[in-house]
């Protein structure tokens, strides 16, 4: 079964991606303040990329109860998110924090339009830690139920 993100998802984040090589573009504090998040970013998007899209692909078939044999063989990878989460979440605290210096950067360089994608971001690590990411490891859990030998 091939994985696909969700489109929702993959819209926005490279909206995102967009709006911060704008951002980057723009030089000066912004600029810097931009590279000091995606610094942060890109190695973070990679993770979710490896073990939070998988389960997200597979949300929709197994919260309809429609399970295929071929889904097991992402068991291993979704059931690693387990161990990712906490330097995960890590990650989210560093890139607030680097979201807010960019706000910061942007208000003083009057470019509100990037402090307005800084929040957006804020918003948006918020909504993985408290829904996409859940949703992610109970689509593991339920894997691992209906796959996994007692």
């Amino acid at each position: 079964m091939e994985l696909k993100i969700p489109q929702s998802i993959q819209i926005e984040h490279e909206e995102l991606h967009q709006e911060l090589a704008n951002a980057l573009k723009a030089g000066g504090k912004t600029g810097e303040a931009t590279r000091a998040v995606m610094k942060i970013l890109q190695p973070h998007m990679a993770r979710e990329e490896e073990f939070v899209a998988p389960a997200l692909a597979l949300l929709g078939p197994v919260a309809a109860g429609r399970f295929t044999p071929d889904m097991a063989a992402h068991l291993p990878r979704i059931a690693s998110l387990r161990a990712e989460l906490p330097r995960m979440l890590r990650e989210h605290g560093l890139m607030v924090e680097a979201l807010r210096n960019l706000m910061k950067a942007a208000i003083e360089e009057k470019q509100p339009g990037f402090a307005g994608v800084a929040q957006r971001l804020i918003v948006h690590a918020q909504e993985e830690e408290e829904i996409l990411y859940p949703a992610a490891l109970l689509v593991g859990d339920a894997l691992k139920a209906r796959f996994e030998k007692p």
